[in-house]
């Protein structure tokens, strides 16, 4: 991990004792990071694709913004995978970030019990497939072969054996290596009961050498970084990507814009 930076930006933003200064500081301290992105240099390609449309429950999205969540009990989130190329000390290195296995994904516990009790029929319709991952890498002309690099903001739901290897199948990219927060890989190998409803069973297990685990938040190279949000789960990151458009933030946790600007929400 000698090539990738330290943050130090949000180091001490949550040290506050009242809760509204930590969201004071944590404010304060993205102001002062989001500057200092705008003077690195940006990726040099940056592109997301559709993968399938899931069903997540609206009362968990919307928590009590929605006034009819118990007659419409699901929203559908459209999970897309993000590819991102960027310059390091070391060359050019490809990023996949959110790569879902969305056929595997379904044995997630929440999952496999909302498809066993519903008819074929409306589990078609409520999950919604638009394209796979090496068919989106396809579109664009890049190979297993030219990935160096996964990461997802958390691990729910993901399996991610068929990317990296198990004991029972070879990795689909044979170079790619996963870059995880060290709380989320802990947390993600040893479950508690209610977070197990939601991580993949098995779906973390890949080989040791093909897992980088990083502390904080870390830049990876000429406009790219991962910054540790904690919240909805303990190792959440976030992907911050300079582009010729400006910063673009991931994470699959904002459903609506009060989720990003609570601060202004009514």
């Amino acid at each position: 991990m000698s090539h990738f930076t330290p943050i130090k930006h949000f180091d001490d933003s949550r040290k506050a004792k009242g809760q509204q200064a930590r969201g004071e500081d944590t404010r304060a301290a993205a102001s002062d990071f989001r500057q200092f992105m705008l003077t690195q240099p940006k990726v040099r390609y940056y592109e997301s694709f559709d993968l399938v449309r899931a069903p997540y429950p609206t009362r968990y999205g919307l928590r009590n913004a929605f006034s009819r969540e118990n007659v419409v009990q699901f929203l559908h989130l459209l999970n897309r995978l993000f590819v991102v190329q960027f310059d390091t000390t070391e060359g050019l290195k490809t990023l996949l970030v959110s790569p879902t296995d969305y056929h595997r994904n379904e044995e997630t516990p929440f999952f496999r019990r909302l498809l066993d009790k519903n008819p074929a029929w409306l589990t078609n319709i409520i999950r919604r497939p638009v394209s796979t991952v090496p068919e989106a890498l396809a579109q664009i002309g890049l190979k297993p072969e030219d990935v160096d690099y996964l990461t997802y903001d958390h691990l729910h739901t993901q399996d991610i054996r068929q990317w990296l290897g198990s004991d029972d199948q070879p990795a689909l990219f044979p170079y790619a290596k996963l870059l995880v927060h060290h709380r989320e890989w802990a947390s993600a190998n040893d479950l508690n009961p209610y977070q197990r409803d939601w991580y993949c069973p098995d779906g973390t297990r890949i080989p040791a050498d093909r897992v980088i685990e990083f502390d904080g938040s870390i830049l990876l190279g000429d406009g790219v970084a991962l910054i540790h949000t904690p919240g909805h789960t303990e190792g959440n990151h976030s992907i911050v990507v300079h582009t010729d458009e400006g910063l673009w933030v991931t994470s699959e946790n904002g459903i609506s814009v009060d989720a990003y600007a609570p601060q202004h929400s009514p």
